[in-house]
């Protein structure tokens, strides 16, 4: 009896573990890649988010961008920074809008033509995809697990890929790293990241943390952008 129970026992240690074991969901994955395409190409839409990097000292970086490319590319881009215990609001103001760019960085403004950052007014802002030539079977084996709760899908990356990903030399170690998105109508809605790790370069050394959550709005359905009115004066 005594070995009976013991065997029940052993099954039912064994069936929570692999419950408990979390694998890659390949078509989760897949449909967040896909959602990444068709996000980085959409006509049009809103982009707020936070970028936290913390190594010797911690920065902030608040980004709104507002964006429409449909034959006629006007963009309006604001960011605030955080060094430290400094903080600067607009500390970057940047448009696109009738052919032309307008810059200003703090107190200094300029204004230039759009080809002379290599686009056109019917240009879109490429944003090359470094997965796009990955295999389905590829962009799996940089995930050690997934999990999914309704729309919002989290990936834990396969650490050590990641590193040799982004530092081919070796400098970099990754200690975690999750992607969280939210879908919605086959775009992305929102990613939130989060990695941590540990930088060493010759006699340099810190440790590393990356946070970026980003909400993506009103994609393919923005009609205007909002532009200063002192806009010509840059």
């Amino acid at each position: 009896m005594r070995k009976i129970i013991t065997q029940i026992l052993s099954i039912c240690l064994l069936f929570c573990l692999s419950s408990c074991s979390q694998k890659v969901n390949k078509n989760d994955v897949i449909e967040v890649f896909d959602a990444l395409d068709r996000t980085l190409e959409a006509d049009s839409g809103i982009l707020n988010g936070t970028l936290i990097t913390e190594t010797e000292n911690r920065n902030i970086i608040d980004l709104d961008v507002q964006f429409i490319q449909n034959g006629n590319l006007r963009v309006a881009a604001n960011m605030d920074l955080t060094s430290g215990k400094n903080t600067i609001e607009n500390y970057i103001e940047f448009y696109i809008v009738d052919g032309k760019t307008y810059l200003k960085n703090m107190d200094t403004t300029s204004q230039s033509v759009l080809e002379n950052i290599g686009l056109s007014p019917n240009s879109k802002i490429s944003v090359y995809n470094i997965f796009l030539d990955y295999s389905d079977d590829q962009l799996v084996s940089l995930f050690e697990s997934s999990s999914r709760k309704g729309n919002v899908i989290q990936l834990k990356l396969n650490n050590k890929q990641l590193s040799t990903l982004l530092d081919s030399m070796g400098t970099l170690s990754i200690s975690k790293g999750e992607i969280t998105v939210t879908l919605n109508d086959e775009y992305i809605e929102n990613i939130k990241l989060d990695i941590q790790g540990y930088f060493a370069y010759n006699t340099i050394s810190s440790d590393l943390n990356i946070q970026l959550d980003c909400d993506i709005l009103n994609i393919n359905a923005l009609k205007n952008i909002a532009l200063p009115a002192d806009l010509d004066s840059y």
